[in-house]
């Protein structure tokens, strides 16, 4: 158990999440089984059959060692991508890219027939990213997926503009005047949870709200920010108010009072946040009308 256990502690930690927060006992018991099936089995048949199922070792294993320090330290980059602008994480990419490339032999003459030459062409194709990422970085971009994209804003930015945040609020004192102000307007509101360290939060302000027909529906209401950034005391009290365990999460207000049955907890892509909001907005009209 000790040794697995640093595996096990982030599909542990979402399984009770979603127990938290759907309260279905029945369901989240047998995720928990199933988890506890998929721990404990494959060790039972590694203890009991280990010498007759795994393969013996060799020269192959120091390419299979290579290969997963490199993942190794995509993981630790990926981390680390909380941590630091954009531009410094898009040059990390950059250096494990283009590192890996020289070691496929993306350089080397003279490769020889077969392997040689694919390992040389995925070699190759990592030189041409790495140099993307580095240009990428020079421009201020941010993400390695698209390390060009900031020549070429994407479609629907405009209307991402046009939908911008009202405000960001990060104790309870802000959110006592959030309170009030809400209850003094007839505008829905729109209260995302976020924080910087928040991967999922990252990939949704990028790829979601920008998004033209997120876009177009979130312009019917106010945004506020609420960033849970610092893990103290103030960010816990703030979650623990409207009873989140964290970022995302996605409320809905109306005068005041919160819509508890249209909140969003965890990463949506756009079809499924418009479809909401859509929902939404409609609720809303049929409840004035």
């Amino acid at each position: 158990m000790l040794v697995v256990s640093p595996c096990v502690s982030a599909p542990l930690a979402g399984a009770l999440v979603f127990i938290s927060t759907t309260g279905d006992a029945l369901m989240g018991g047998a995720a928990l089984f199933s988890l506890a099936l998929g721990m404990g089995v494959p060790l039972l048949l590694v203890g009991t059959f280990g010498t007759t199922l795994l393969p013996r070792a060799g020269a192959w294993m120091n390419g299979i060692k290579a290969a997963f320090g490199i993942l190794l330290l995509g993981v630790a980059i990926w981390l680390v991508e909380r941590l630091v602008p954009g531009s410094i994480a898009l040059l990390l990419w950059a250096g494990l890219a283009i590192g890996s490339a020289l070691a496929l032999g993306a350089l080397t003459v003279n490769q020889g027939q077969g392997w040689p030459r694919v390992r040389q062409a995925a070699g190759l194709m990592l030189l041409v990213w790495g140099i993307a990422l580095v240009i990428g970085a020079s421009r201020g971009g941010d993400d390695p997926l698209r390390p060009l994209a900031v020549a070429n804003p994407v479609a629907g930015s405009s209307s991402a503009e046009a939908a911008s945040v009202a405000r960001d609020i990060t104790t309870v004192e802000d959110l006592d005047a959030l309170h009030a102000s809400l209850a003094e307007s007839d505008e829905p509101a729109f209260v995302n949870f976020t924080a910087d360290w928040c991967i999922s939060c990252k990939v949704m302000e990028r790829d979601v709200y920008p998004a033209p027909e997120v876009a177009g529906q979130l312009a019917n209401f106010r945004r506020i920010n609420v960033n849970v950034t610092d893990s103290d005391a103030t960010s816990r009290e703030v979650l623990d108010h409207f009873q989140l365990f964290g970022p995302p999460s996605l409320l809905f207000f109306n005068g005041g009072e919160e819509l508890r049955d249209a909140r969003v907890q965890g990463q949506v892509n756009a079809p499924q946040l418009a479809s909401h909001l859509k929902g939404v907005l409609d609720w809303l009209e049929s409840r004035q009308g």
